[in-house]
């Protein structure tokens, strides 16, 4: 009894730590490797169609984040039904996967994120 005790004190502990200041829109994250902004604005080609996992830091924009990592960036919108990215999330690290395209809306690099993990 008290071995129970002790295991669910220590999930409950693990579970608080880890929801700290994550929020979570979409699905789940399958936990890819994520690949570098700036390598995707050097070989966007080699990673058009294939779903990925992206980290940066937000700016946001109309609909759409744009996930910066030093200069190189890359513009994130949510799909999926109820799928919608927070107004306010300007300045927070986030970490998406989903769908990239080598062109997306503006002709630029974008991920069509199904999960997007912020961190404020």
């Amino acid at each position: 009894m008290r071995l129970r005790l002790v295991l669910a004190a220590f999930l409950l502990a693990g579970l608080t730590l880890s929801a700290a200041g994550v929020e979570l829109y979409g699905k789940p994250l399958r936990g890819l490797t994520p690949v570098p902004i700036a390598e995707l604005n050097r070989s966007a080609a080699v990673h058009d169609g294939k779903t990925i996992q992206v980290r940066g830091k937000v700016r946001s924009g109309e609909g759409a984040f744009l996930l910066t990592e030093g200069a190189a960036s890359v513009r994130v919108t949510m799909s999926g039904p109820g799928a919608a990215l927070p107004s306010d999330a300007s300045g927070a690290s986030a970490t998406a996967e989903g769908l990239f395209r080598a062109k997306g809306p503006g002709g630029g690099p974008a991920l069509e994120a199904t999960g997007l993990e912020l961190t404020r």
